[in-house]
């Protein structure tokens, strides 16, 4: 499969997240990120005609910050003409390296459910119970 890969979210996070991912695997030609920032919804519109299109993908996934949030429904809304594309929400690094790295192997229909849940797998609670021991104690 030939997936595009576009993260959304508010500023900083689509960013950070693809240069985290890019700084793990390397450069990743099919992953993009477009941020809502203090220019407002119709800059972000803006940005979202600058994405590259050569017509060589199968489908484009959107990978939102939060459900329903302005980047995740604009982004949806402007590529929903567009042929097949697929909006997730709750972005993450797992998440993304999932769709990522399996993106070349997989169908979009197992790949996303796949990734879906390996990256809930990755969402842990560590306890660490005090002795109420300092180091001096010894």
């Amino acid at each position: 499969m030939n997936d595009r890969i576009i993260l959304v979210s508010h500023l900083g996070l689509a960013t950070g997240m693809k240069k985290a991912l890019e700084f793990i695997v390397g450069e990743q030609s099919q992953l993009h990120a477009v941020e809502l920032d203090e220019a407002g919804i119709e800059h972000f519109k803006k940005k979202l005609t600058l994405l590259p299109n050569d017509g060589q993908c199968d489908s484009t996934i959107l990978v939102s910050d939060i459900p329903s949030g302005s980047p995740g429904a604009t982004a949806y809304s402007y590529f929903a003409e567009s042929g097949d594309v697929r909006l997730l929400s709750g972005m993450n690094l797992p998440l993304v390296l999932d769709l990522v790295l399996s993106s070349a192997i997989k169908p979009t229909e197992q790949l996303i459910p796949d990734a879906i849940t390996a990256a809930k797998e990755t969402i842990q609670e560590y306890t660490i119970h005090s002795t109420g021991e300092t180091e001096d104690d010894f």
